[in-house]
């Protein structure tokens, strides 16, 4: 062979016929497998449920599977007939909070609670020590108190279809304000050194004449109560938590009985959170 058709040869031996485009289904897999993960989402409802008797323990009894207690405070894991159940009871006040979506893993926390403002402490503001300036006037420094119920979930994950979460849960409840006060007095300013005092009354008094002024000091007495732990919410029911019984008007065994229950459900779901609406004009 001549060397010219050797070589030629050769090279064309060496080189490589360009590679055979992928398919569609080879693209479409290869695009499935850099695919970020797809984050369930988690619908969250809590509701807050008012008793007036102690009762609803007895007829839930055989339905109530307990997985925690701390002090007053007991939580479990009930069905949807239990909830039905405790709804047959006229007597029971319900508050609904919002629904809430949120990824696994994501924290949440949910709230149901008011501020009070009370007067925590006064700032004296005087032009002489205590007892002896001419003009005082108390400055008050407020401070809040928070009445109501706060939950917080955190470390949330997908075991089937239940949710594993660490669950905190916190009530404060406001009985009331212990009021106390501070008093100070006023001294009359002298309207003329040299003036002398020749009044009989002035002679039997030689003290100047005060007037006393008095601020008061709120102090807020709060009832708190707490359970914490990692539980699974059954996505086929409800985590029940009871924060334990109030008397209220009288002490412990009075007239009014009161228990505030917590039910949160936690699902997992395709629906999509609602889009905030704008602002209207």
């Amino acid at each position: 062979m001549p060397l010219l058709a050797a070589l030629l040869t050769v090279v064309m031996v060496g080189q490589q016929s360009p590679a055979p485009a992928p398919s569609s289904l080879a693209q479409a897999a290869a695009a499935d497998l850099i695919k970020p993960p797809v984050i369930p989402i988690i619908q969250f409802e809590i509701r807050e449920v008012t008793v007036s008797s102690p009762d609803w323990r007895g007829r839930m009894q055989p339905r109530l599977q307990p997985i925690a207690r701390e002090e007053a405070v007991s939580a479990w894991t009930v069905d949807f007939e239990a909830f039905r159940e405790l709804l047959s009871d006229p007597k029971v006040n319900i508050v609904q909070a919002p629904k809430m979506w949120a990824k696994v893993g994501d924290p949440v926390r949910m709230t149901n609670e008011e501020k009070t403002t009370y007067v925590a402490r006064v700032e004296r503001v005087s032009d002489g020590p205590p007892n002896e300036g001419t003009q005082i006037a108390f400055k008050p420094e407020t401070a809040q108190v928070h009445n109501g119920v706060r939950v917080e979930l955190t470390n949330t994950q997908l075991r089937g279809s239940a949710l594993s979460a660490h669950v905190l849960i916190q009530q404060n409840q406001l009985l009331g304000f212990i009021s106390t006060g501070y008093t100070e007095s006023v001294v009359q300013a002298k309207t003329d050194d040299a003036v002398e005092k020749t009044s009989l009354l002035a002679k039997l008094r030689p003290e100047p004449d005060k007037t006393a002024i008095r601020a008061t000091i709120q102090i807020p007495e709060v009832a708190s109560r707490r359970i914490e732990g990692d539980w699974l919410i059954p996505s086929n029911g409800f985590l029940l938590v009871s924060m334990g019984p109030h008397s209220r008007g009288g002490k412990l065994g009075g007239k009014s009985y009161e228990e505030r229950l917590i039910l949160l459900t936690a699902v997992a779901t395709t629906e999509a959170p609602p889009q905030a609406q704008p602002a209207g004009p």
